[in-house]
């Protein structure tokens, strides 16, 4: 039997790399040495869910790759999900596993659009029209069907506000219920939910804004994370 090839998609403002740099911090690399095929495309880093899924579905359906697995963070699982509905004819994708993907949405998309200060001004003059398909009414107003012989994975990351690097407290202060600094928890669970994971947004890439701290689990282990997701659903 043959395995899927497991392709990462990263999220909203992301890359597949930079030179040497990895928006999944040495994941790739991992899962290589752990004899598990992998790709990494790029998906416009501001474009809508349909642009972004488009230009995935060209990278990967247009090989003869028999089967795949899609490991999404952020918004590249709401990018996953759609190409799963909408461009996958031929039902390659067999799997997908997301992680703090805001399926419901998140407010702070809503307070980047909403608010004055320059800093979300600038997100909003260089962040459409990705950033409108992430607020939850829209999420809520433009649904993304399943595939019934798909099977859906889903984490996510959660920190208390005191454990939140300075940079993400303002945002997870913005949501009541547990976050992961940028997506609330229950925005973050679809399909199969596996459980939350101590880590904020970008810790669970291996990017830690915060110093490290026995006490808080930091850093958080996400290249062990990845090569266990990747296994998720193998016996399916």
């Amino acid at each position: 039997m043959t395995h899927p090839v497991h392709v990462l998609l990263h999220g909203y403002l992301g890359f597949s790399h930079y030179g040497p740099i990895r928006y999944f911090r040495g994941v790739e690399s991992a899962l290589s040495q752990a004899k598990t095929p992998c790709l990494s495309p790029t998906a416009p880093p501001t474009g809508s869910i349909a642009e972004r899924a488009e230009l995935l579905a060209q990278q990967l359906l247009q090989s003869d790759i028999p089967s795949f697995t899609l490991l999404a963070h952020s918004m590249g699982g709401l990018d996953a999900r759609y190409l799963i509905s909408n461009l996958d004819p031929d039902r390659r994708v067999r799997r997908l596993i997301t992680v703090g993907t805001p399926h419901y949405g998140t407010p702070v998309a809503t307070w980047f659009l909403e608010s004055p200060r320059l800093f979300p001004a600038f997100i909003r003059r260089i962040g459409q029209p990705a950033l409108s398909e992430l607020v939850p009414e829209t999420r809520l107003a433009v649904p993304i069907p399943d595939r019934e012989d798909v099977a859906y994975f889903s984490y996510a990351g959660v920190r208390s506000l005191n454990e939140m690097s300075c940079w993400l407290r303002p945002f997870g202060r913005m949501m009541p219920a547990d976050n992961d600094g940028l997506v609330p928890v229950e925005s973050a669970k679809w399909g199969n939910f596996r459980g939350t994971l101590r880590a904020d947004h970008f810790e669970l890439l291996g990017w830690s804004l915060g110093l490290p701290n026995a006490k808080t689990a930091r850093p958080f282990k996400h290249i062990d994370f990845w090569l266990q997701a990747a296994t998720v659903g193998n016996n399916l």
